[in-house]
């Protein structure tokens, strides 16, 4: 389950840095101004932040793993919705990093809590010191991706990998609820 949450968890974050630092480069290169790329990036942000204390609220009465999933299609959502928008200022992208906030919330916050309830009191330092860090490095690596396939490609092929990454993040968040109602059914037997 440890495994799971920290793949789910570094994957939803390399779907949010990949999206996230193109976004106004496409929006720029449509002729998008700086204002309206700034507002576009303050929704997505309050996605990420906004709905925390509610994420959190979630995962305790659901569950962190199935809200990992719900997540992880969230993500999807937001990678279909901004990679289908033209260039420029466009409502599809600022309602799609709006998404990218929340579905990133949903999976990262509910990843953390899921690492912080399952690893044994001893080791949850550094248990959490490893997803933060796989989560940094896989972040880097699609922020740098990302710009390779923007050079060579588009705006849509780039939500097209992310949406594939986040449907990665979805089948372990998958394993990691199928892992915790077999424990869930064996503890009850």
């Amino acid at each position: 389950v440890l495994g799971a949450a920290i793949a789910t968890m570094a994957l939803a974050h390399a779907v949010m840095v990949a999206v996230m630092v193109m976004t106004p480069l496409h929006m720029r290169h449509g002729g998008a101004d700086l204002d309206v790329i700034g507002l576009t990036i303050s929704g997505h942000v309050l996605g990420m932040f906004g709905f925390s204390p509610l994420v959190g609220i979630a995962s305790d009465r659901f569950g962190a793993a199935r809200v990992m999933v719900a997540g992880a299609g969230v993500l999807v959502a937001a990678a279909a919705l901004s990679g289908g928008a033209h260039q420029g200022a466009s409502p599809r992208i600022a309602a799609g990093l709006l998404l990218l906030g929340v579905g990133w919330s949903l999976a990262t916050v509910a990843s953390a809590s899921l690492l912080a309830g399952e690893a044994p009191a001893a080791d949850r330092t550094q248990v959490q010191g490893a997803g933060d860090m796989v989560m940094g490095v896989t972040a880097a690596a699609a922020g740098a991706l990302a710009g390779v396939v923007m050079a060579v490609s588009s705006f849509a092929l780039l939500n097209a990998f992310a949406a594939s990454l986040a449907l990665a993040a979805g089948a372990t968040a998958w394993s990691a609820m199928r892992l915790r109602d077999v424990t869930n059914d064996t503890n009850a037997a």
